[in-house]
């Protein structure tokens, strides 16, 4: 009863990554359509975040739910991560919520939906929401030149290979075209990251990491810049700092610092209080921050020490709980709204989670997957592929395990928490392998 009166409380106060890094593939100029298949969602009404009773009224199979809550019990009580936070919605309404192990295994807190945790990655959906209120808004085009906004980009050049020459230099290259807004969302700009280090371009990546790095977001993107780009603007997808460059794009064109534009325009009218980049702007202070753990070679959890970015990285940077992110992820799924409360219109929605770089492109590794804004998406399988979700769902994870997904299809909106660093003794499975399925396993829907 404590859980649903908090949840309740929610509603009357005002409702408002590592993601898998294939190799990579070269990718088409041209979205790929999407066909979808509409199912019935229950009628929207204002959002009321007390679980249902029955859920089987919306949809689910209760039996299926209480798998996926012995589930999250039996993994946090084997080790294989300190604790979980799970909240399944649909439509307006709350179906599942489940909460399992510690949040803080020295105080032995209880992992709960109000546990702030580093969501890592799951910010760049968020991001990407940002920069489409901009285009809806006329203020930004899609296909606009990044150098039209950060004048360093307009310099960029492309290495010519990936490894030095013999005199220790990588040879560069003008690039073919402009990196677009469209090559940052759908990381085809040719930007590099934090996670190859095989090759003198991804050491030099490492060298000059924005995560070690000083200063704010524009002094960031100008040490972006000046590396070297590993492929043409839109030939291949590679995943990127393409995301953090948009933080910028989205402060210079709303002429604001990127983390009040999230506050004022994104967090605050969803009621996410306990989302943001620093602790100034959550509802919680920093001693209550979850701690981070990884698993040593015994299979214990121990304490990882991890600092969060002290810079807005739009890519990787934010905090959150399972009960705020639900807000942003009910959002997405209800065709841009939550309540009275309209961040997207839905032919912007649509046009985020369509997908733009197909399956074959990204990677035998995807399967039935293509990238869309920000964001992966289910595609109808072919050949001997398995189905990965409705089609048309739009997902994403963070390094620290966290994911979500959406089913623009069927209104369903799933969040799942937790906290453990990646290393060589993490207990599989991994959170996506493991919520996803049982999600879907539990959908009883006509």
């Amino acid at each position: 009863m404590a859980l649903r009166d908090f949840l309740a409380g929610l509603a009357l106060a005002g409702l408002a990554a590592c993601s898998p890094g294939p190799a990579a593939q070269p990718v088409s100029d041209a979205p790929v359509a999407l066909e979808t298949a509409a199912i019935a969602a229950p009628d929207f009404t204002p959002p009321d975040f007390t679980p249902v009773d029955n859920p089987a009224a919306l949809g689910f199979d209760p039996a299926g739910l209480a798998a996926l809550d012995q589930q999250l019990d039996a993994l946090a009580a084997a080790g294989a991560r300190p604790g979980y936070a799970a909240i399944i919605a649909r439509g307006s309404q709350v179906a599942f919520v489940s909460q399992a192990g510690e949040i803080n295994l020295e105080t032995g807190e209880a992992f709960t939906i109000d546990s702030p945790v580093r969501i890592a990655s799951m910010s760049k959906p968020v991001t990407a929401v940002a920069v489409m209120m901009l285009v809806e808004a006329g203020q930004l085009g899609l296909d606009d030149p990044v150098s039209d906004y950060i004048p360093e980009f307009g310099d960029v050049r492309v290495a010519v290979s990936p490894m030095a020459n013999a005199d220790g230099v990588i040879e560069t290259r003008a690039p073919l075209r402009p990196i677009t807004i469209r090559h940052l969302l759908t990381h085809t700009a040719g930007l590099g990251y934090i996670f190859e280090s095989e090759t003198d371009l991804g050491r030099l990546y490492l060298e000059n990491s924005l995560y070690s790095g000083s200063g704010d977001l524009e002094a960031r993107m100008q040490q972006l810049a000046a590396l070297p780009l590993y492929t043409d603007p839109g030939t291949r997808w590679i995943y990127s700092y393409s995301i953090d460059v948009l933080g910028r794009v989205v402060e210079i064109v709303s002429d604001m610092p990127f983390e009040d534009f999230m506050e004022t325009r994104l967090f605050e009218p969803l009621g996410m209080s306990s989302t943001g980049f620093f602790y100034e702007d959550v509802d919680f202070d920093e001693a209550d921050m979850s701690p981070l753990y990884v698993h040593d070679e015994t299979g214990a959890m121990v304490p990882f020490d991890q600092a969060n970015p002290d810079w807005p990285s739009g890519g990787g940077g934010l905090v959150s709980t399972a009960s705020d992110y639900i807000r942003f992820a009910m959002m997405l799924a209800n065709d841009g709204a939550l309540g009275e409360v309209r961040i997207l219109s839905p032919e912007s929605v649509h046009e985020m989670t369509a997908p733009q770089v197909p399956a074959e492109q990204l990677g035998g590794e995807w399967g039935a997957r293509g990238f869309a804004l920000g964001g992966a998406v289910a595609l109808s399988p072919t050949g001997d592929q398995s189905a990965v979700g409705v089609t048309g769902d739009y997902s994403w994870s963070g390094l620290f395990d966290t994911d979500f997904f959406i089913s623009p299809n069927t209104g369903v909106a799933a969040v799942l928490m937790t906290q453990i660093q990646p290393g060589p003794n993490r207990p599989e499975p991994r959170s996506s392998t493991m919520f996803r399925p049982l999600v879907y396993a539990s959908f009883a829907f006509d």
